[in-house]
């Protein structure tokens, strides 16, 4: 009798339901058994894998970081493409600058120079007029109206050099 209730404690459905879950059905064989647990362990290490593999790409490349530099990348490709441009409009202008008649019309225009051998004549408005816009010297600093004492309380303080009662200078 003792016998037949230790049998009877050492079959799965007596050790406890913990068994009993995992058990296989009745008509897989033992080699089934073991390839089906070996399936399940290299499942879970698989996916334990993945998870490793995923928490080390985010703790060694962080999308921050790559974001970052994808738009530093796109800063750079655009500054790159600014300075193309730029790079065409100057040859485009040494090229317009290297010829000779666009030497002369600069130096005529802008520094009022003539070949030589020629003579410049300017013509300029009768005394007591002003040409306005037309006037060759209208931007003539001697042409403006001297500026007024009041204007030195503008400017900072130490720049004027004064002089004392003694004769010595001093900024103020």
């Amino acid at each position: 009798m003792a016998r037949t209730e230790l049998a009877r404690r050492r079959t799965p459905a007596a050790k406890g339901h913990r068994r009993s879950r995992r058990a296989a059905p009745s008509s897989m064989t033992r080699a089934e058994r073991r390839a089906a647990i070996s399936h399940r362990r290299s499942l879970v290490a698989l996916i334990a894998s993945v998870v490793v593999a995923a928490v080390i790409l985010v703790a060694w490349f962080p999308a921050a970081a790559l974001i970052d530099q994808r738009r530093t990348l796109t800063s750079a490709a655009a500054t790159l493409s600014q300075l193309r441009q730029q790079d065409r409009a100057l040859s485009a202008e040494f090229k317009n600058l290297s010829t000779a008649s666009e030497i002369e019309r600069i130096a005529r225009q802008q520094f009022q120079l003539v070949p030589a051998g020629d003579r410049a004549y300017q013509v300029l408005p009768p005394a007591g007029t002003t040409g306005g816009a037309t006037d060759p010297y209208s931007g003539d600093p001697g042409r403006s109206a001297p500026v007024s004492p009041s204007a030195a309380l503008e400017l900072p303080p130490g720049s004027l050099p004064t002089k004392s009662a003694t004769g010595a200078t001093s900024k103020a």
